[in-house]
């Protein structure tokens, strides 16, 4: 129990930093103005825009798709039976994340997915359902932020989480396959998600 209470405050910590980054900030240095909200770095100036999300990839669950040398699955949505939270519920995602590229990387949740709902709120994850996620999952089915992701190999966990609303029926996941560079967010991967796609989690799964 104190090895857990011990990784849990830690994990906090990182987290609550990764958020505080994450805030919407903007810095201004010259002619360079320099905008971030979580889902997006962008630099503005006369000489170059980096665009957020300009090259969109369709998916769906199930279904693999490839971009910047990344192929991308969620296999399924899982939300925990009986576990709400100021009427909203747990989502994560069982995922396959295929580095075909030549160098290791790591990804988080925070940075790299984002959820949209129908009246086009975007939701972030939360240091809560990853905690949550700590004690409930088995050993190495679940991954905290952030999770590695070798040189042309392949990445199969479940990752998350996220807080959506109780009754929420669909909603779109965003994916960013951003490999080494945290701010390479020009292709994203969008899979839509209806309530049929949310399962419980299998008992082989739980503690």
């Amino acid at each position: 129990m104190k090895k857990f209470k011990s990784a849990a405050l830690a994990l906090a910590a990182v987290l609550t930093l990764a958020s505080a980054a994450g805030c919407n900030r903007q810095t201004v240095s010259g002619n360079n103005t320099t905008v971030s909200d979580g889902r997006a770095n962008v630099q503005d100036s006369p000489a170059e825009t980096t665009p957020i999300g300009e090259n969109k990839h369709d998916s769906s669950i199930g279904t693999p798709v490839t971009a910047n040398d990344t192929t991308f699955t969620i296999n399924s949505v899982i939300s925990p039976d009986n576990m709400e939270e100021e009427g909203k519920k747990y989502i994560y995602f069982d995922v396959t994340i295929k580095n075909d590229s030549a160098a290791d990387y790591s990804l988080s949740t925070l940075n790299n997915f984002y959820i949209t709902m129908n009246d086009g709120t975007d939701v972030y994850s939360d240091v809560r359902t990853q905690l949550f996620a700590l004690s409930r999952f088995k050993e190495n089915t679940f991954f905290s932020d952030p999770f590695d992701i070798p040189a042309n190999s392949e990445f199969n966990g479940i990752v998350g989480g996220f807080l959506v609303d109780k009754n929420a029926e669909s909603f779109t996941v965003g994916f960013f396959p951003t490999k080494d560079d945290p701010t390479a967010k020009s292709d994203v991967i969008v899979v839509p998600v209806n309530a049929s796609d949310i399962t419980a989690p299998s008992a082989d799964l739980l503690k």
